[in-house]
């Protein structure tokens, strides 16, 4: 069985002093950073394009406990460049960002059973 490709995205702010940048560390460093995010995507599909917005997660109930909400972020992708591998089909995408604020539209995520109850359903 072959391992599909991975690709990591990479979402980092066109400017270094962008908004949060005092947030923006990386760990355990501490040192300061452009990144705003990250992804690895298995799947093959399409990279995110010119115009696309970051994503943002939370738990609008109980905050830094798991995620139930997620909504458009601040942050618009403003370029795309792509690297491949010369030896696997793995790539990296960096996607450079500029800050453009928007009304929070938080949706609530549906989520499936837990997984005690989905496990409890497999036969031994």
């Amino acid at each position: 069985m072959t391992t599909p490709p991975e690709t990591w995205i990479l979402y980092k702010a066109v400017s270094g002093d962008a908004p949060g940048w005092e947030e923006r560390q990386l760990m355990p460093s501490g040192s300061l950073t452009d990144i705003l995010a990250e992804e690895h995507d298995w799947s093959g599909g399409p990279v995110p394009q010119v115009g696309d917005r970051i994503r943002v997660y939370a738990n609008l109930d109980d905050p830094g406990n798991g995620i139930t909400h997620g909504r458009d972020g601040d942050w618009v992708v403003s370029k795309v460049q792509t690297f491949s591998s010369f030896d696997t089909s793995d790539r990296i995408v960096v996607c450079s960002c500029v800050h453009s604020p928007i009304s929070p539209d938080w949706e609530e995520l549906r989520r499936g059973a837990p997984v005690p109850e989905m496990l409890s359903n497999v036969a031994p």
